[in-house]
């Protein structure tokens, strides 16, 4: 289990494969492990998958204090530079794709390109996400964790839960394999993270090559959300 100091603490991560670098960012309070059954398979043969647990996740360290999208993308870049990357494809889910926004703005020489998943741009402008996440950040608060996970089917599409079910129950699995090992704190602070999120007046001067990927059903990010993003970067393709 690779673990390296970075920026304050210890993150774990892992590479695999081989060829240009290719880093995956992982969603609010799930670790790097999101992406092993289905992408790293698929990219390690042409690429360098680096995967790894944002602070707050998986067997990174999750310090009792204030997180931030701005926090994650410093924490993301001081491992990049760690492990000697100087330049990268980079994928994130959600969070993960806000985080990649600013990683994009902080070090546009760190990003080759850019795969953003699920994503927004302001939480603040944006009200139905805000309301999602506060929400969520209450149960947390509030209510015990089981009425906290009670509502994790929010994040799939209408279609699969009554089409697909099985693939459903396998997806939330999965997903609580990768989002059950932080402590409560640490999924507190995901979750304030993202109610700041806030790149709306910023998004371009973003120069990368970017991709903005989003499901037709999604609930949270809704569809105009990542319109809306992929508007504001110059270039950018949905």
């Amino acid at each position: 289990m690779p673990r390296v100091e970075v920026n304050g603490l210890g993150l774990h991560y892992e590479l695999r494969g081989s060829g240009d670098a290719f880093i995956w960012v992982g969603g609010t309070g799930v670790g790097g492990g999101i992406w092993d059954k289905w992408q790293v398979p698929h990219f390690q043969d042409r690429y360098q998958c680096l995967t790894f647990d944002l602070r707050g996740t998986g067997a990174s360290d999750a310090p009792e204090e204030a997180y931030s999208v701005e926090l994650f993308a410093e924490d993301t870049i001081a491992l990049a530079d760690r492990l000697g990357i100087g330049h990268a494809h980079f994928a994130g889910i959600s969070l993960g794709s806000a985080i990649i926004q600013e990683i994009a703005l902080m070090r546009p020489d760190l990003v080759r390109s850019a795969s953003l998943i699920s994503t927004w741009s302001s939480t603040r402008r944006e009200e139905h996400i805000r309301r999602w996440f506060q929400a969520r950040l209450t149960t947390l608060e509030l209510a015990p964790i089981e009425v906290f996970r009670a509502f994790a089917f929010w994040m799939s599409s209408p279609t699969i839960i009554d089409l697909e079910p099985e693939w459903q129950a396998e997806l939330e699995e999965f997903f609580q394999k990768n989002s059950s090992a932080q402590p409560s704190h640490a999924y507190i602070g995901h979750f304030k993270a993202d109610l700041e999120h806030d790149t709306y007046d910023r998004l371009g001067e973003i120069r990368c090559p970017t991709l903005v990927v989003y499901g037709d059903e999604d609930l949270i990010t809704l569809p105009r959300y990542n319109e809306t993003v992929a508007a504001a970067i110059p270039g950018a393709r949905t």
